[in-house]
């Protein structure tokens, strides 16, 4: 199976799918083909969430004898190519690795998946059912996986191929991103005391969000994520060096455990941490703006999805470990909104190969990624 995945892989890096903007057409035409010309008898829904941006899904098998669906994304995070040590769309094979964007995240999970679908129907009689779900969108909003769950996707059981590093990930952290704007009153920089500076407020503001992170990473133990956390990823203010600014803003990311799902609580946790900070002894004006809300999703780490993969990675000489996730991913759409036991297993690693330059994936856990989704195929369909 070495070289079916290390081309199939490569063919699929070539389809640049960066998102931003959504370039998935490439890929999604390519997967098409590919599946229409594959010796299993593939049923194909081929449909646009947005233009040009098409989630791919097959099935095959008899789903009385069960259903299990293999779901991953299509889109890549944007390649710098000028960063690379060679063209981040034309993959190369270095010391046992593939090297390309997406070899990671997720273009080769999505090679293992077809093979492993195309291995466990050929040798197995009566097979059970397979769906294979292709889908955009998982970078920015996860717009392709709330389409194929609202346009009623079903299933036993869920694989997503995301980075895990061949652990079997049962819980995974969720996301609530603000942006915090800081007014103040612009003037000249020669005289800044007759002004208001919005970036000296801000930083005021940013003591708290430090003050507020210290508290969140002593509050609540999970047994396989990280602690919670909310951290500042971008900052902006300032028009011109000789002018005081009269507006800054930061972005600040908090990352939770589940079980919390309501969006306002952290909205009224934020502002509440916000109202009363004081500059140059007046209140700071801080608008709070929520632009993101991922959820957090787990399933029981005892699930018999879990225990399938286990069982199948070790047939392939994997300790397969029932870990965390610490990112968000599409699995909340499958578990909350579909119902659907959903777990995380593939190739890489989320903290070393993903979204990196010159990003790539051991040739031998693409190999050992296929043969366990095959494995854990013939003992849930079984």
């Amino acid at each position: 199976m070495n070289e079916k995945i290390i081309e199939l892989t490569s063919d699929l890096i070539r389809q640049e799918s960066e998102n931003p903007p959504g370039n998935e057409h490439g890929v999604g035409d390519y997967l098409k083909t590919r599946l229409q010309s594959s010796p299993v008898p593939f049923d194909i829904e081929f449909y646009e969430v947005a233009p040009r941006r098409p989630n791919v899904v097959a099935r095959v098998g008899n789903p009385t004898n069960g259903s299990v669906l293999l779901a991953g994304h299509t889109d890549v995070v944007p390649a710098h190519a000028a960063d690379w040590s060679a063209n981040p769309y034309e993959p190369i094979v270095r010391d046992g690795r593939l090297v390309g964007r997406g070899a990671a995240d997720m273009k080769g999970a999505l090679a293992a998946k077809i093979l492993a679908t195309e291995a466990y129907y050929e040798t197995t009689d009566d097979p059970g059912q397979v769906i294979i779900a292709f889908v955009v969108d998982e970078e920015t909003n996860g717009a392709g996986m709330q389409t194929l769950v609202n346009r009623g996707i079903d299933a036993d059981a869920a694989i997503i191929g995301e980075p895990t590093n061949l652990q079997i990930c049962t819980a995974q952290k969720g996301v609530a991103r603000y942006n915090l704007t800081v007014r103040g009153e612009s003037g000249h920089s020669g005289r800044p005391d007759d002004a208001i500076n919005a970036i000296t407020g801000l930083n005021h503001v940013l003591d708290r969000i430090e003050t507020l992170d210290d508290r969140l990473r002593g509050e609540e133990h999970h047994p396989s994520l990280a602690p919670e956390t909310i951290t500042v990823t971008e900052i902006e203010g300032g028009i011109a060096p000789n002018v005081v600014p009269d507006m800054a803003t930061a972005t600040v990311d908090w990352r939770f455990h589940p079980g919390k799902t309501d969006p306002n609580r952290f909205d009224h946790r934020l502002q509440e941490l916000l109202d009363g900070v004081i500059f140059d002894n007046k209140p700071v004006s801080v608008q709070v703006d929520r632009t993101v809300f991922a959820r957090a999703a787990e399933i029981s780490p005892d699930h018999p999805l879990v225990d399938a993969l286990r069982r199948a990675a070790q047939t392939d000489g994997v300790s397969a470990d029932a870990v965390g996730f610490n990112a968000a991913t599409d699995a909340r759409f499958l578990i909350h909104d579909a119902g659907i036991p959903t777990v995380l297993f593939g190739p890489g690693s989320i903290e070393h190969d993903a979204h990196t330059v010159d990003e790539s994936v051991q040739i031998a856990d693409l190999t050992a990624t296929a043969e366990t989704y095959r494995g854990a195929l013939t003992q849930l369909l079984s």
